[in-house]
């Protein structure tokens, strides 16, 4: 997730995926240089791209919210080379968190796309149209299965995907 990995993809004629959600290059950036400089290849006529974006969403933007706090502390945690499981929203809330830990809490969430569908859509598909990325990959990093489960189902249905049964 980087302009040398958009480069060596765009140089060796192969598809590009983007991890937006981690990176600390401009996603626009990457996938439009990729596109830019693809040369051909035995294995893609054409670039093709990715872009992997996380999300939390739920029914309303707040609890869309309260259910991204997870996230954050995770976000934080592993930023310190702390690798726990996904904390409950309850136990993100308790967490004394810093003023600092607050500043990077705030920068982390440009890279985290939060709310009900009609919010995260309205966020999400400026990026989407200005990267011009053929696919998107989502992560839902939600702390309950079955609310986690019901953001796909949220999502799926926000992209205009038809349903079918898990697995």
């Amino acid at each position: 997730s980087s302009d040398y990995s958009a480069d060596l993809s765009a140089q060796i004629g192969m598809g590009f995926a983007f991890a937006h959600h981690f990176a600390s290059y401009d996603a626009v950036e990457a996938l439009t240089h990729y596109r830019a400089r693809f040369k051909p290849s035995p294995s893609r006529s054409t670039p093709w791209s990715i872009l992997a974006v996380a999300v939390v969403t739920a029914d309303t933007d707040e609890e869309a919210e309260y259910l991204a706090q997870s996230m954050d502390l995770n976000r934080l945690r592993r930023d310190r080379g702390q690798y726990f499981p996904l904390p409950s929203p309850e136990e993100a809330m308790a967490y004394p968190y810093t003023e600092q830990d607050r500043i990077k809490l705030s920068r982390g969430r440009k890279r985290l796309f939060v709310g009900s569908p009609a919010t995260v859509m309205a966020k999400l598909q400026p990026l989407i149209t200005a990267s011009q990325a053929d696919e998107v990959m989502i992560t839902a990093s939600i702390y309950d299965h079955e609310k986690r489960k019901h953001a796909y189902t949220l999502l799926a249905d926000a992209f205009g995907l038809q349903r079918s049964e898990a697995a």
